[in-house]
């Protein structure tokens, strides 16, 4: 946590007013990383924006701690959560999701995390991953789910295509 907290520390001090956090699924996590994460970042620096935690992060973690999915978004929120990246979309079709990484979270569980962010009060971004086994026809697909997101909970800040 001391080696985190550091870095926020230097990135303020050379003008940064956000970090990104995003780490993996370590095994063996302890259930509340994430959570200590955010604290030892806001205690560091208070001011700094975190923008952490990927919904398949975010699903990891709830798993870890037996939380439902809103009381753990607002526990991050309540403990420095700013905003949460809306990667680990790639495609919203399950079908080319098992072929790019049927490990990750389904489409449903992406969607549903997004919306209990945005809901609990954390605003996220949207992607697209583009230029693989998809055809335009998921582009549209998936852009029309994030277009219902949005007019539904506007919690998109942005969206971003990933190619």
């Amino acid at each position: 946590m001391e080696q985190v907290a550091q870095k926020a520390v230097e990135a303020w001090d050379l003008g940064a007013t956000e970090v990104c956090i995003q780490g993996g699924l370590p095994h063996g996590l302890q259930p509340f990383y994430y959570r200590d994460i955010l604290r030892a970042v806001k205690a560091a620096v208070p001011r700094m924006h975190i923008h952490a935690f990927s919904p398949m992060e975010i699903l990891y973690g709830v798993e870890l701690t037996g939380m439902p999915v809103a009381d753990y978004l607002s526990m991050l929120r309540d403990n420095g959560l700013d905003t949460l990246p809306g990667t680990a979309a790639e495609i919203l079709d399950d079908d080319v999701r098992f072929v790019l990484s049927r490990n990750k979270l389904s489409s449903a569980q992406w969607k549903h995390i997004i919306r209990t962010a945005h809901g609990c009060g954390i605003r996220t971004t949207s992607t697209l991953m583009y230029g693989h086994t998809e055809t335009p026809a998921h582009w549209v697909n998936q852009l029309l789910s994030f277009r219902e997101i949005q007019q539904q909970t506007g919690g998109f800040t942005e969206f971003v295509p990933l190619g």
